[in-house]
């Protein structure tokens, strides 16, 4: 599963009307990747309100996705 690094893409099935999601390439800093995600009203601790995971690789990336069971429609 190719997992788009930088796009935004909506998390269809979640009970958050507006769920978003956006994959971070942070191997520069952190040696992995962030993962962000939104929705109408949230109130994490990043902009917009978001909240963050981070995964040390993009085998683990593609785990984080696959156990979430997450649906994702990423934009083009």
């Amino acid at each position: 599963m190719a997992i788009p690094i930088g796009i935004e893409g909506r998390i269809s099935n979640s009970e958050h009307h507006s769920h978003v999601v956006v994959v971070q390439d942070d191997t520069g800093n952190t040696g992995g990747f962030l993962i962000f995600e939104s929705w109408a009203g949230s109130d994490g601790p990043n902009p917009s309100g978001a909240f963050d995971s981070w995964v040390e690789s993009i085998s683990a990336l593609e785990q984080f996705f696959a156990e979430s069971g997450w649906v994702v429609q990423w934009k083009s």
